[in-house]
């Protein structure tokens, strides 16, 4: 029987891991793994999730809207146009992979009145993906997770003092579904590639002084679950969860780069939103001295 402490790592994990895969993180496994040991965790389906706070899809009277970008590869598309899903996706990849290899990114996935926080460094440059975020979830407090290396290292409150970090061990790492095969957000174009069903232009916005491109994607949920490889029984129940279709906002700058993207789906809204593109980043493990043994008690089967 696995421990109390055990299963917030496989929450931890699979929430940190799961969160990157635009397709498939309203799924719930972390929910799912938290609530089996009474952590307070976000509630799908629940009725009010999106009434608030879901971004205004390509329709809404408040888009703050005007002309296209003459100069970020949309300026033949008139606001209300629909973009063929080949020449949107080329779009989304033209920046290439060196670029697209790091990236800091900010998310929030918001349930009712219970919102999950991530705030990260990605660098899929090396050999293995790499990883520093903050997570903050209902039940678990804030945490700081770090990958590196195929290790991954914990700093929980409540299970490590202050500034030091646990080594989660190779097995329970692969068995929360962590591995983070999910982390590279350009593998979400993959399965749009079979599950992008329309893709319309609704405009250019000032994000925040920065004028970028808004489109609206919709997605047939059981093809791109399909294409991303995602079978089986927990595919039907993530696909019975976030129904037939699901619509995507997605926002892009000038040099064709993800800056932002927000969808709702199984009583929850995810908004991220995407910065310092091809940056480097300095993730590295933690000190020696500051990783701590495994709390007793947290290797059971």
């Amino acid at each position: 029987m696995r421990t109390t402490t055990r299963t917030r790592w496989a929450a931890l994990l699979s929430a940190g891991a799961l969160s990157f895969s635009l397709v498939a993180c309203a799924g719930g496994d972390a929910g799912d793994d938290a609530a089996d040991e009474g952590t307070t965790a976000p509630a799908a389906g629940t009725e009010d999730a999106s009434a608030d706070t879901a971004a205004p899809t390509g329709g809404s009277d408040d888009a703050q809207t005007s002309a296209p970008a003459a100069d970020g590869g949309d300026g033949e598309h008139a606001e209300g146009e629909e973009v063929p899903v080949e020449e949107f996706l080329a779009m989304l990849r033209s920046p290439g992979e060196e670029v697209m290899s790091t990236y800091e990114l900010q998310m929030v996935v918001t349930t009712g009145s219970q919102t999950m926080e991530m705030a990260g460094e990605v660098d899929l440059g090396g050999e293995q993906p790499a990883l520093d975020a903050e997570l903050t979830m209902p039940g678990l407090g804030a945490t700081r997770m770090i990958v590196v290396d195929g290790s991954a290292f914990v700093s929980m409150p409540g299970v490590t003092e202050e500034g030091t970090f646990v080594e989660v061990p190779q097995d329970q790492l692969a068995e929360t579904g962590a591995g983070l095969e999910d982390i590279d957000i350009s593998s979400t174009w993959d399965a749009w590639d079979e599950g992008a069903g329309r893709v319309v232009f609704v405009g250019t916005e000032d994000v925040d002084g920065t004028d970028l491109r808004r489109y609206e994607v919709v997605v047939d949920t059981d093809a791109a679950l399909d294409a991303s490889g995602q079978t089986g029984p927990d595919a039907a129940e993530a696909s019975a969860m976030m129904g037939e279709e699901i619509t995507y906002d997605v926002w892009v700058d000038e040099e064709d780069l993800l800056r932002r993207i927000s969808f709702a789906t199984a009583g929850s809204v995810t908004e991220m939103t995407v910065d310092r593109w091809g940056e480097e980043m300095d993730i590295e493990a933690p000190a020696e001295e500051d990783v701590q043994p495994m709390p007793t008690g947290t290797s059971g089967g």
